[in-house]
């Protein structure tokens, strides 16, 4: 008997789509058509396990990773589930399981997009850079590829380098956000506030809703930049949601002072 799929909401709420992940929204903003296709399925399969990880990290809702798993375990091929599954863990902050997962999954298919998944995933910078130079070897203008081999350098502390792979992305794909976000962040830590501004507000035209996490680095750019007032009408817009946000780098406690430190200048 099909099971009833009571969990999975018609649509999200602009809301609850501008506190998702930045790395989810693609699959987020085709929620709507995933679930049309889930619902269609005469088991439950690949668009049924992707709808309900997309609802659990949407809604917060832990259980339903177990739900998903419960569901499809048996209907899906086994490198994409664990692909899936381990990814939504990372989300719940279940990183040591979400790995054990993501390398299982490359042992079952050792692809090349499983192995920048694994880059793009796993912490150790030497292995990062081995997998992405690895990848690269046969795929040599890969974005992603590109941008995990340039975050291992950056924070091995060849920045010149890491930067110069960041430009290489952008020249092709002006519109990169992961790219441009990079870009930004290495302009900010380089006090360079101003523009690093102008790369988080490039990725905001293109991001509607606007993901909070943005929100907040705008806001903080431009509180450095000295445009108090509009650091202050963000500020007040996101101050009770920045809990509620994936993403923030620096991390929620040190976010909630610099919004508070902002919202009383």
């Amino acid at each position: 008997m099909k099971p009833k799929y009571d969990f999975l909401p018609r649509r999200f709420t602009k809301e609850e789509i501008a506190l998702s992940p930045i790395a989810w929204r693609k699959s987020i903003s085709d929620y709507s058509n995933f679930r049309k296709k889930a619902l269609k399925e005469s088991r439950p399969g690949t668009y049924t396990l992707l709808v309900t990880l997309l609802t659990a990290i949407v809604k917060r809702d832990r259980d339903l990773i177990d739900v998903a798993a419960r569901l499809t375990k048996d209907n899906v091929p086994k490198h994409f589930y664990l692909y899936l599954i381990s990814s939504a863990l990372r989300c719940f902050g279940e990183k040591d399981e979400g790995m054990r997962m993501l390398t299982e999954a490359v042992k079952v298919d050792p692809s090349h997009s499983m192995i920048i998944s694994l880059a793009t995933n796993i912490d150790n910078l030497d292995e990062k850079e081995e997998l992405a130079e690895e990848f690269l070897s046969t795929n040599p203008e890969e974005p992603e590829a590109v941008r995990q081999l340039a975050y291992a350098k950056y924070f091995k502390g060849e920045k010149e380098e890491a930067e110069e792979l960041i430009n290489r992305i952008l020249q092709k794909d002006p519109n990169n956000i992961y790219a441009l976000e990079f870009k930004g962040n290495v302009c900010f830590d380089r006090n360079e506030y101003q523009k690093a501004l102008e790369q988080y507000l490039q990725i905001k035209r293109s991001m509607k809703p606007t993901p909070v996490s943005l929100a907040f680095k705008i806001c903080h750019c431009y509180y450095l930049v000295g445009k108090v007032s509009k650091a202050k009408k963000i500020a007040k817009k996101i101050n009770d949601k920045i809990t509620l946000a994936y993403d923030i780098e620096c991390g929620l406690e040190k976010a909630q002072q610099i919004l508070t430190d902002i919202l009383n200048t």
